[in-house]
C-alpha cells in the first residue's frame, strides 16, 4: 500500500513541478491565458496568476518533503476545483479555442471535456492520498527512489503519448484541403 501512495504523491509532485516551471518561464503567456478565460477583470489576471503560482510551488515542495499532508491536500484541491470550474464554464459558453493554461505536461492548446475528466481524476487522487496519509507506513529511501522513478516513467509515457496524438493530428490536418475536403488515396471526398 505504501508503495502506491508514494508513487501517487510523486506523480502529482512531478506534474505540478512541471506546470510550475512552465508557468514561471512563460509568465506573460499564462497571464494572457487567464485573460482569455474571461472570468476575471483584466487587472486581476496578473495578481491571480502569481497567487496560483505561489500555491503550486508551496504544494509541490510539501508533496516532496511531507507527502500528502493537509497543506498540499487543501491547496491542490482548491487549485484543481478553480481550474476545473474555469474550464467547465468556458466549455459551456462555447469557448474552446483557448489554451487550458495548465502548463507543463498537461498543457492543451484547446479546451475539451477531457481536461475536466482529467482534473476530476486528479482531485480523486488527491483525496485518496490524503485519506490514506495517516496510515501509510514509512518506506526506505531506496524504495522511495524507485517510487519516484516509476512516477517519472508514467509522466514520460504521458508526454510521449501526447506527442504521438499531436503528430497524428498534424498528419491528418495535412491531408485537408482549403475547401474542407479530405484526400483519401486517389479519391477526393
Amino acid at each position: 500500500m505504501s508503495v502506491f501512495y508514494f508513487i501517487g504523491v510523486y506523480l502529482l509532485g512531478i506534474i505540478f513541478a512541471g506546470a510550475w516551471l512552465d508557468k514561471a518561464r512563460k509568465q506573460k503567456a499564462h497571464v494572457q491565458q487567464i485573460n482569455a478565460y474571461r472570468l476575471l477583470p483584466p487587472s486581476f489576471a496578473a495578481p491571480m496568476f502569481y497567487v496560483f503560482l505561489l500555491i503550486e510551488l508551496v504544494c509541490t515542495i510539501h508533496l516532496f518533503i511531507w507527502n500528502m499532508s493537509v497543506l498540499p491536500a487543501v491547496g491542490l484541491t482548491a487549485l484543481l476545483c478553480i481550474y476545473t470550474g474555469a474550464v467547465t464554464f468556458n466549455l459551456m459558453r462555447g469557448h474552446r479555442d483557448i489554451s487550458c493554461g495548465c502548463g507543463g505536461l498537461l498543457e492543451n492548446d484547446r479546451l475539451h471535456w477531457g481536461i475536466v475528466i482529467r482534473n476530476l481524476l486528479m482531485l480523486t487522487l488527491v483525496a485518496g492520498l490524503f485519506y490514506v496519509h495517516p496510515s501509510v507506513e514509512m518506506i526506505s529511501l531506496r524504495l522511495k527512489m524507485i517510487c519516484f522513478l516509476i512516477a517519472a516513467a508514467v509522466c514520460l509515457i504521458i508526454a510521449v503519448s501526447q506527442e504521438i496524438v499531436l503528430l497524428k493530428r498534424k498528419w491528418i490536418d495535412s491531408f485537408q484541403i482549403a475547401d474542407g475536403s479530405i484526400i483519401e488515396g486517389d479519391k477526393m471526398k
